[in-house]
């Protein structure tokens, strides 16, 4: 990417902060992008970080939007919330 930049450290320490991964849940690691096209990276229970987008689907999740700080998807059929650790 032209415009990459480095993860901010914040971001860093909770993507591998092992305390704050809970079992089968994907954990919202950071929001990022225009106001119009957030952005949202996703630390799955395998471990590995995703970034997603509205309609994107990843690991039986389906997201359908993003905000600061918060993601709103849909898995197995029932509504999802998802918020930063720690907030």
């Amino acid at each position: 990417m032209a415009n990459a930049q480095p993860t901010p450290q914040n971001v860093t320490d909770l993507a591998t902060r092992q305390a704050a991964l809970p079992g089968r849940t994907p954990i919202l690691i950071g929001t990022f992008g225009a106001a119009e096209a957030l952005h949202a990276l996703l630390r799955l229970p395998s471990g590995q970080v995703a970034r997603v987008s509205p309609g994107d689907q990843v690991d039986g999740l389906h997201v359908t939007a993003i905000a600061p700080g918060m993601l709103q998807g849909e898995r197995r059929g029932r509504p999802m919330t998802l918020t930063m650790p720690g907030n």
